[in-house]
């Protein structure tokens, strides 16, 4: 007989993880769009870009190749992230689903740790990038290499190796689990 207890609890995890699917449904869209509504919806964006290695005036300012090729370099944080927040999403989906002990949820997770520590590694050298492509059409000894780095940076990196770990450890409980089930 089911624990009445543990059903409430099935329950829950199915409400809540029916609501995060659809915020990480949300912030898919978001990561996608941030880039393009920071060139092309001025004043948007003033507080979102503390992070930027270069101004908004100067991004602004490119038009050509520099604009196109400096929007694209921006958004490859953005992708990674939007990838991990996808594979959540599929994550959220399964829990909703009755889906928890199994390998699939535990492997979307993993994914998300992954991505979460490359998008964190991959910020910093597109940063620098954006700034050498914006600034490519100055005069020599004008040009700027800027690297930008905050603790922001050092805690995502903890975050997403915990991530990983802790998807580790549930794929091996998982795996042990079944190990002993087929041995009843």
């Amino acid at each position: 007989m089911p624990n009445p207890s543990t059903s409430n609890t099935f329950k829950r995890v199915r409400m809540v993880s029916t609501l995060l699917h659809w915020a990480c449904a949300v912030a898919i869209l978001f990561q996608i769009c941030v880039v393009p509504l920071i060139w092309y919806a001025p004043g948007w964006a003033e507080v979102s870009t503390s992070q930027m290695t270069i101004s908004l005036a100067e991004l602004h300012a490119l038009s050509g190749w520099q604009k196109y090729v400096t929007m694209a370099v921006m958004m490859i944080p953005s992708l990674v992230m939007a990838y991990g927040l996808y594979r959540l999403h599929k994550m959220f989906v399964a829990f909703a689903r009755d889906v928890i002990f199994n390998p699939e949820p535990i492997l979307h997770l993993k994914a998300f740790g992954i991505a979460l520590l490359a998008q964190t590694l991959i910020k910093p050298v597109t940063g620098a990038l954006t700034s050498v492509l914006a600034t490519f059409h100055r005069p020599e000894g004008e040009r700027v290499l800027s690297i930008g780095l905050s603790n922001a940076e050092a805690s995502t990196l903890f975050l997403g190796g915990l991530i990983i770990v802790i998807a580790w450890v549930l794929g091996e409980a998982v795996r042990i689990d079944a190990e002993n089930r087929s041995f009843v």
